[in-house]
């Protein structure tokens, strides 16, 4: 910014611009400082916290053994949860849907870990079109169930969000053979 002297000659100074910006930066710096204590002050988050155990939850899950799509977990015991999952995808010539129950016994929770065994079934239903002859048309139909068991891990990220993953033992309904299978989830606990 120019500003005149007394004697008339012009001279560049900061000092508006200075004050602006600084009065700026401490305005933000004491806006943020009450989050930031709040943040300090809270404590983790924590499955064994006996005020906010983070009961249920829900999520999205994709597994052979619990179904995939929209998923809900709900205590049944501190150490048993019970799991259900399943989606709808239906266009035209494509229709899908699945169903999953799974029932996850707690083997070891610490404040944001829990291994678990998990056992469950769950039912696939595939209807595709495959063409037409007389006019009519020509569907594949398949129906099967998935039933298995295995080992699983969930990891609390943040204050309500966790990971989760197993790998499954199943019976694969539609050629009758013992696979292993991953499952993975994510889960929004309120």
């Amino acid at each position: 910014m120019l500003s005149r002297t007394k004697d008339g000659a012009m001279i560049r100074t900061w000092k508006t611009p200075l004050r602006a910006a600084t009065a700026v930066a401490v305005l933000l710096i004491l806006a943020g400082l009450p989050g930031a204590a709040r943040a300090q002050d809270a404590p983790p988050r924590d499955w064994n916290n006996q005020g906010d155990t983070l009961q249920g939850a829900v999520g999205l899950h994709y597994g052979k053994v619990g179904g995939h799509g929209l998923a809900f977990r709900l205590p049944v015991q501190w150490f048993l949860y019970l799991q259900a999952a399943g989606g709808i995808w239906h266009t035209g010539d494509d229709k899908r849907h699945n169903v999953g129950a799974e029932l996850q016994y707690i083997l070891r929770q610490d404040a944001r870990l829990r291994l678990y065994l998990a056992a469950g079934l769950a039912y696939f239903y595939h209807r595709e079109k495959t063409g037409q002859s007389g006019g009519e048309d020509l569907w594949d139909t398949q129906e099967y169930w998935n039933v298995g068991f295995g080992v699983g891990a969930e990891i609390l990220q943040g204050r309500r969000w966790s990971f989760q993953i197993e790998g499954n033992f199943y019976r694969d309904g539609k050629s009758d053979d013992i696979k292993i299978t991953p499952q993975a989830g994510i889960y929004f606990y309120w």
